[in-house]
């Protein structure tokens, strides 16, 4: 057969090598594109209408909320404390938060 085999293995593996990187580095980038977002949980019929900086601050707005009427919960997600209210409340319950809401 001669050197022809030869001269065909000596090409077949650094293209394959080639084209093996050039796939992981496709994968690396669409991994990493910037389309890709955390997906925030769903929270069902409660809504977020505050956010706030620590527990406490997030358990006070809560319960002046709740003694306004307005049914609410604190939960915790990555971007920090959430006052949630109900769907059908929360209008209100905005307005009432930016009320009250200090001037800077």
């Amino acid at each position: 057969m001669g050197n022809g085999g030869a001269l065909v293995g000596y090409a077949f593996v650094p293209v394959v090598s080639l084209l093996a990187v050039a796939g992981l580095a496709l994968i690396l980038k669409w991994a990493h594109s910037p389309g890709k977002r955390i997906r925030l949980p769903s929270y069902g019929m409660l809504v977020p209408v505050a956010r706030c900086k620590d527990q406490r601050g997030a358990e006070v707005t809560a319960a002046r909320l709740r003694s306004e009427g307005i049914r609410a919960t604190v939960t915790h997600d990555v971007r920090g404390w959430l006052v949630l209210a109900w769907s059908a409340q929360a209008d209100v319950a905005r307005a009432w938060v930016a009320a009250r809401r200090p001037r800077a």
